[in-house]
C-alpha cells in the first residue's frame, strides 16, 4: 500500500479477520513510507486499515515521542553500574584488598 506524503503521520491498523468478524491486533501511527512498510510486513496476510490522526492525537503523539527521545538523552543505567565497579575494583586494587584475598585464597 503506497502513501501519500501530504497524508502523514497516520495510524495504521491491523485486524485478524475469522468469518465476519473483524478481530483487532495492533496500531500504530507511522511518519514514513518505510514505516508503513515495516508495519504491513509485520502483519501481512491481516487486514490493514488506516485513519487519519485527528489534531488532538497528533498532539498527544507527538509530546509523546518528545518525552521518549528525551528520557533517551540520559546515561543508561548499566554504564553507571559499570562505572561504579571499575572505580571499586580501582580502588581495592590500589589498597591491596584485591592481594590479600589472593594471597587466601591460594594458601587455603
Amino acid at each position: 500500500m503506497e502513501l501519500r506524503r501530504d497524508e502523514f503521520p497516520i495510524a495504521l491498523q491491523a485486524y485478524e479477520v475469522r468469518g465476519e468478524q473483524e478481530e483487532f491486533v495492533a496500531e500504530q501511527v507511522v511518519n514514513s513510507q518505510a514505516e508503513a512498510d515495516k508495519f504491513m510486513n509485520l502483519y501481512a496476510g491481516r487486514l490493514i486499515k488506516t485513519h487519519e490522526v485527528r489534531p488532538v492525537e497528533r498532539e498527544r503523539y507527538h509530546s509523546a515521542v518528545v518525552q521518549r527521545s528525551r528520557a533517551r538523552t540520559g546515561i543508561p543505567a548499566w554504564i553507571i553500574v559499570l562505572a561504579i565497579l571499575v572505580i571499586l575494583f580501582v580502588v581495592a586494587y590500589s589498597f591491596g584488598w584485591i592481594q590479600q584475598i589472593m594471597d587466601k585464597a591460594n594458601n587455603h
